[in-house]
C-alpha cells in the first residue's frame, strides 16, 4: 500500500484549514473535546470511500499526499475513489432504538457483522474460515493465523480466566469460563470492542492497510490500553495507524513522538 504522507483540509467547521504530516506507521491525534478529531478522521474515511456527499455537506476541500508524491484531491465535485485499502473503526455501546432486542447495541452488530457476514461484500472471519476448506492449500496458513489470534486473544483476557473457542456444534465463537460457555452477548462492552478491533486488524490478512480508529480507549480498561498499539502490530505488521484518542494510557508506552496535537496543525483561513 501506498501510506499517506499528509492530510490537508479547508473548511473546517467553516473557518479552519489544516495540515499534517504523517509518519509511516503510528499517528496519535490528541485533542480537547470538539477540537476536531472526529472530523478529521470521518472526512479522510469519505474521501477514501468515495462518500463526497459527507464533504460536500460540510463544505470540505481534501487533498492526501502518497508516498510515491500523487496528490489525490477533492475540490466539490466528484473524483475517481483513491484505491487505498483502509478500515474505519468507531464503536460506542449505546442500546438501538425500535429493534425487537432492546438490548442490542451498535457494538453487537458490528461484532456480529464482523464474524458472521456471509454471502456480502463485507469480509468476516467466517468467510475467511471457509479459505481452509475451498482453498486446502491455504489452510495451513489460515489455522495458524486463527490460532495466533485466539491465542493473543486469551492472553489479553487471562485475568478474567475466559479463553475464546469455536462452538463446533454452530461454528459461533464463544467464550469458556471453567465449564461455561459465554455466549458474546454476555460479555462486557469492552470485551467486545476490544474483539471489533482485533477481528477487523485479523481479516486485513497482514496485507498494508490504514486503520482509522476514533477514541478506542471507550471502555477498555487500562491495561488494554497500554498494549493496545502493540497489540494490533502484533495482528498486522503493516498498518498505518490513525488514533483519535484522550486516553494517555494508549500513547505512554514509548509513542510519545508519534503525538499530533489539533491546535498545532489547524489554522485559520
Amino acid at each position: 500500500m501506498n501510506t499517506i504522507n499528509s492530510i490537508s483540509l479547508s473548511g473546517l467547521f467553516g473557518k479552519y484549514s489544516l495540515h499534517w504530516n504523517l509518519h509511516p506507521d503510528v499517528n496519535i491525534l490528541v485533542g480537547v473535546n470538539g477540537s476536531g478529531k472526529t472530523t478529521i478522521l470521518r472526512c479522510l474515511d469519505a474521501l477514501l470511500s468515495g462518500n463526497f456527499s459527507l464533504l460536500k455537506q460540510r463544505s470540505i476541500e481534501i487533498a492526501i499526499t502518497l508516498a510515491d508524491g500523487l496528490t489525490i484531491a477533492y475540490k466539490g465535485k466528484a473524483i475517481p475513489i483513491p484505491n487505498i485499502k483502509h478500515e474505519y473503526i468507531t464503536t460506542f455501546d449505546v442500546p438501538l432504538r425500535k429493534t425487537p432486542n432492546r438490548d442490542e447495541t451498535p457494538l453487537d452488530k458490528e461484532l456480529q457483522r464482523t464474524l458472521y457476514a456471509l454471502g456480502s461484500n463485507q469480509k468476516s472471519f467466517s468467510g475467511y474460515r471457509l479459505k481452509a476448506t475451498n482453498s486446502p492449500e491455504e489452510a495451513q496458513t489460515v489455522n495458524r493465523r486463527i490460532q495466533k489470534l485466539f491465542a493473543l486473544i486469551n492472553e489479553l483476557c487471562a485475568e478474567t480466566d475466559k479463553t475464546i473457542e469455536i462452538n463446533r456444534e454452530n461454528n459461533s465463537i464463544v467464550f469458556r469460563h471453567a465449564d461455561e460457555i459465554i455466549p458474546l452477548g454476555r460479555l462486557s462492552s469492552g470485551e467486545k470492542q476490544l474483539l471489533v478491533i482485533l477481528f477487523t486488524v485479523f481479516l486485513m490478512e497482514e496485507e498494508p492497510c490504514l486503520l482509522l480508529t476514533d477514541e478506542p480507549e471507550i471502555s477498555l480498561h487500562i491495561g488494554w490500553q497500554q498494549r493496545f498499539i502493540d497489540v494490533l502490530y502484533e495482528v498486522n505488521p503493516s498498518l498505518q495507524l490513525l488514533i483519535a484518542t484522550h486516553s494517555p494510557s494508549i500513547f505512554g508506552e514509548g509513542w510519545g513522538d508519534k503525538i499530533f496535537f489539533t491546535e498545532d496543525l489547524i489554522n485559520p483561513l
